[in-house]
C-alpha cells in the first residue's frame, strides 16, 4: 500500500488492514501510470483535507457533529485504500481473468434479485459454470450477456439470510486460455421477509349477505345488536324512519359524491342506514362522514355536513331518535369515536378536540400532519405521510409522535384501541404490519402471495384477527381473513374497499363493487374455519421481535426496557451483527415462552459467515402486564456450518389435522426429505404424519392426525440433504403441542 495510505491508517489499523485484503485480493496487471499516479493524489488530498486537525479544544469537545466528521474521514480514507486497490481490477487485461459482483458485500439484496458476475474478457462458459458453487445450497440457472454471468435462483434467495457465491480458480478460464490469479468469491446478505404462511386447509368463504347499495365514500360499522350500519347507504323507498320524537334535519347538501346512481326504487339521497335482519332498512338519520356507537351502545354519534363547508355532530339514540346537534366545526370532521359514555373525540384534518355530551369543548392537538383516522377511545391518531416521509402514529394525549416504516396512506386500529396494522411499501415488496400502540415493536405478518397488492385492512376488537384484500398482479383480488401473529387464513371473500369486525369476530360488514356500484354485504366468518394456532401470545411475539431486532441492530437503548432486571442483553449480545432471526418459539407449561434465535455475522472475503445461537425466555408478571425477556443465553460466535438450516417453525390446527411447518435456507433434495422427519409421543410411541416440501418456499410440512393430542417431539434428522449432498450438520428438535 502506498506510503500515504499508510500514514492516514496509522490511528486505525482495522481499516490499513481492510485496504490491504482488497488490494491482495486483485490481481496486479500495469495499469496507465499516469492516471494511477492522478488518481492516487486526488484522493489523498481529499482524505487529508477531511482529517486536517481541528483544535485540540475542538475535538475535546465530542459531540454528534464530531462523530459524523470523523465518519466521513474515516470513510473517505477507506473509499480511498479500496479506490487504489480495486484500480486494477477494471483496466484490460487479457493476461489475467478478473471479475466483480455490484451485490458483493451488500446486506440488504432483495431475494428477488439474481447474481450478476461480470468478467473482464470472454470466458469459457461451461468451465465457469461448472466451477460455480452457492451456499447456502440453491438451485439455479445461468445465462450469459456479453462477458457477464447471470445466476437466476430458480425458486428466488432466502430472505435474511447470508449467502457466499464461489467460482473455483481452475474453472475461471477464459476463452483465450487466459486464467485467474485466484478464487472468486462474492459475499453478501438478503433483506428480511416474512416467513411464508401457515400451511392449512383452503380456508372457506365468507357466508355473504347482500344488504343494500351504498353511496361512494359511505363506511361501515355494527350497532350494539350486530346489525350493519351504512353512513350512506340508498334506502329502498320503503325504508322505516326515527320515530317523530327525533328531531327533523335536512338532508346535507355535501356528502362525499356518489360513484353510484341511486338503484331503481329506493331514495335518491343516501342516509345513515341500518339494516334489519329480515333484510328491511332504518334510517338513524342523514349520511355522515364518520359515526360511532358509545360504550354500551346507548347513543349514537354522526358528522354530517352542516352544509357550508363544515360539519356537525349530532348525537341520538341507538335507533337515531332523540337527536340533536352537540357541535359545530367549521371544518369537515374526518373521524370520531366515543372516549367514555359522556365524551367523544373528533377531528378533522387538522386539529382534534373532545366534546361532552353537555356540548362543552376542548382542543386536544393541532398536529403538523393530517389526520386521517382516530383510534378507539381516542388516545391516538394516524397522521398522513409528507416530504416523503412515512406517517405518523400521534399520542394525543402525550403530544408525541412514531414513525410507522413505511405508511402511506391509512391504517387500522383494533377495537381496544391497542394495536395498529398498516402496510408498509418501505421494502422492495409491501409487507402487512402490526404494532402496540404504546410500543415501537412492529412485527411483519405473513400473507399467502408475498408480491401482491395489500389494501383495506380491519383489525378485530382485541387485535388477534385481521382482514385485507390482496390483489396479485394477475388474477382475481380476493379478502383475506387471519390469525395474528401467525398470519393463518380463516376465511375469504370477495374484494372491498372497506371492512370492519363484529365486536364478536364473528363476523365482516363489508364495501363490495356491485353491477351498479358499491354495495353493503354482512359477511359471517365460518365456525368450519381452521380452528386455531399455536402461536405464541401477541404480546410475548411483540417484545420478542423488537429484542431480536434491536440486537441486529446494536440499539442497547432499546433492549432496556425489554429486559428484566438483572438481563443484560447488551453485554451478551455480540457486536457487529448483520442480521438475527427468530426460528421456533415455544409456550411452556408455566405460561412463559421459549424461543431460539439465530445471531449472524455475515461473511466477507476473508472470513466465513459467524452465528451465535441464543436462547431465551420470555415472561410476564401477570394479565395486562407486559412481557419480558427473563432469562438469556447465548454462545460465541463460531462458524455457520455447511448444509441446510432451520430458519422458521410454525405450528397450526385445522380441521384437518395438526400441521408443522419447518422452512430452511436451502433448497433440499426432496428425496430426502420423507425419511427425515420423525415425530414420537411423551412415551416414546413412533407417529407416522404425513410429510410434504414446498421447494418455492423451501418449507417442509409435516402434517399430524387430529387425534394426535399431548406434548409431541419432531426431529429433522442427519439424512435430510441439500440439492449439493451436504447433510443437516445436527438433528433439530422442537417441541409440538397438540390437541
Amino acid at each position: 500500500m502506498d506510503p500515504e495510505l499508510e500514514d492516514l491508517f496509522r490511528d486505525d489499523p482495522s481499516l490499513g488492514e481492510t485496504a490491504r485484503l482488497l488490494r491482495a485480493a486483485r490481481p496486479d496487471p500495469e495499469p496507465d501510470q499516469h492516471f494511477r499516479n492522478r488518481l492516487r493524489v486526488q484522493l489523498v488530498a481529499e482524505a487529508q483535507r477531511s482529517l486536517r486537525p481541528r483544535g485540540l479544544r475542538r475535538w475535546l469537545r465530542v459531540g454528534p457533529g464530531h462523530l459524523a466528521w470523523a465518519g466521513a474521514a474515516l470513510g473517505t480514507a477507506a473509499i480511498a485504500a479500496t479506490a487504489v486497490a480495486l484500480f486494477s481490477t477494471h483496466v484490460v487485461d487479457h493476461q489475467t481473468v478478473t471479475a466483480y459482483s455490484t451485490i458483493a458485500a451488500r446486506h440488504a439484496v432483495s431475494p428477488s434479485d439474481v447474481i450478476t458476475v461480470a468478467f473482464n474478457q470472454p470466458m469459457n462458459h461451461a468451465r465457469v459454470e461448472g466451477g460455480l458453487h452457492i451456499e447456502p445450497a440453491t438451485q439455479v440457472t445461468t445465462t450469459w450477456k456479453g462477458n457477464d454471468l447471470v445466476i437466476t435462483p430458480l425458486h428466488h434467495l432466502a430472505g435474511n439470510t447470508p449467502y457466499t457465491v464461489t467460482i473455483v480458480k481452475p474453472a475461471l478460464v477464459a476463452a483465450s486460455g487466459a486464467t485467474a490469479a485466484k478464487p472468486l468469491q462474492i459475499s453478501f446478505g438478503t433483506a428480511p421477509t416474512p416467513p411464508p404462511a401457515p400451511a392449512a386447509a383452503p380456508p372457506p368463504a365468507l357466508q355473504l349477505a347482500d344488504l343494500g347499495a351504498v353511496a361512494g365514500g359511505s363506511s361501515v360499522l355494527f350497532a350494539p345488536d350486530g346489525a350493519v350500519v351504512s353512513t350512506a347507504g340508498y334506502p329502498p323507498a320503503t325504508a322505516s324512519s326515527p320515530s317523530p320524537g327525533a328531531t327533523a334535519r335536512p338532508t346535507p347538501t355535501a356528502v362525499s359524491s356518489p360513484t353510484t346512481s341511486p338503484p331503481p326504487g329506493s331514495s335518491s339521497s343516501p342516509a345513515l342506514l341500518e339494516y334489519g335482519a329480515t333484510g328491511s332498512s332504518t334510517s338513524l338519520g342523514p349520511a355522515a362522514t364518520a359515526a360511532g356507537f358509545a360504550p354500551g351502545g346507548a347513543s349514537l354519534a354522526a358528522a354530517v355536513s352542516d352544509g357550508s363547508g363544515g360539519s356537525e355532530i349530532i348525537v341520538s339514540q341507538a335507533d337515531g331518535t332523540q337527536s340533536h346537534v352537540l357541535v359545530d366545526s367549521r371544518a369537515p370532521i374526518v373521524a370520531l369515536t366515543w372516549a367514555t359514555g359522556g365524551t367523544i373525540v373528533y377531528a378533522t384534518s387538522s386539529s382534534i378536540a373532545s366534546v361532552d355530551l353537555a356540548g362543552a369543548t376542548h382542543q386536544l392537538a393541532t398536529p403538523a400532519g393530517n389526520v386521517v383516522e382516530l383510534a378507539p377511545g381516542g388516545a391516538y391518531a394516524y397522521l398522513a405521510p409528507s416530504g416523503g416521509q412515512s406517517g405518523q402514529l400521534l399520542d394525543i394525549n402525550a403530544g408525541s409522535s412514531r414513525a410507522l416504516n413505511g405508511a402511506t396512506d391509512g391504517v387500522a386500529f383494533s377495537g381496544d384501541g391497542s394495536t395498529v396494522a398498516w402496510v408498509s411499501t418501505a421494502g422492495a415488496q409491501p409487507t402487512l404490519v402490526t404494532e402496540p400502540v404504546g410500543r415501537d415493536a412492529s412485527a411483519s405478518v405473513s400473507v399467502p402471495d408475498p408480491e401482491a397488492g395489500i389494501t383495506s385492512l380491519a383489525l378485530n376488537h382485541d387485535g388477534t384477527a385481521i382482514a385485507y384484500t390482496l390483489t396479485p398482479d394477475t388474477g382475481a383480488a380476493k379478502l383475506v381473513v387471519a390469525q395474528l401473529p401467525s398470519g393463518t387464513p380463516s376465511a375469504i371473500g370477495p374484494a372491498t374497499s372497506s371492512a370492519v369486525f363484529s365486536p364478536r369476530g364473528d363476523a365482516l360488514a363489508l364495501l363490495t363493487a356491485s353491477s351498479g356500484g358499491m354495495e353493503a354485504q354482512r359477511g359471517s366468518i365460518p365456525g368450519s374455519a381452521p380452528a386455531s394456532t399455536t402461536a405464541i401470545p401477541v404480546g410475548a411475539n411483540s417484545t420478542l421481535r423488537a429484542f431480536v431486532d434491536a440486537q441486529a441492530r446494536g440499539d442497547s437503548a432499546t433492549l432496556t426496557p425489554l429486559t428484566a432486571s438483572g438481563v443484560d442483553a447488551a453485554a451478551r449480545t455480540p457486536s457487529r451483527l448483520s442480521r438475527s432471526y427468530v426460528v421456533d418459539a415455544v409456550v411452556q407449561s408455566d405460561g412463559s415462552v421459549k424461543a431460539s434465535v439465530e445471531l449472524i455475522v455475515d461473511p466477507t472475503t476473508s472470513a466465513s459467515a459467524q452465528i451465535a445461537d441464543e436462547t431465551l425466555t420470555l415472561s410476564t408478571a401477570g394479565p395486562g402486564q407486559p412481557y419480558l425477556v427473563t432469562g438469556l443465553k447465548v454462545t460465541p460466535l463460531h462458524n455457520e456450518s455447511s448444509g441446510p438450516h432451520v430458519v422458521n417453525v410454525s405450528r397450526t390446527a385445522t380441521h384437518a389435522g395438526f400441521i408443522v411447518q419447518i422452512s430452511f435456507d436451502s433448497d433440499l433434495n426432496p428425496l430426502t426429505v420423507p425419511g427425515a422427519f420423525s415425530v414420537v409421543t411423551a412415551d416414546g410411541t413412533q407417529l407416522m404424519p404425513e410429510i410434504a416440501y414446498n421447494p418455492d418456499s423451501r418449507t417442509a410440512v409435516v402434517t399430524l392426525p387430529r387425534a394426535s393430542t399431548g406434548r409431541l417431539t419432531l426431529t429433522v434428522g442427519s439424512a435430510l440433504r441439500d440439492v449439493n449432498g451436504q447433510a443437516i450438520a445436527s438433528a433439530f428438535h422442537t417441541q409440538v403441542l397438540a390437541g
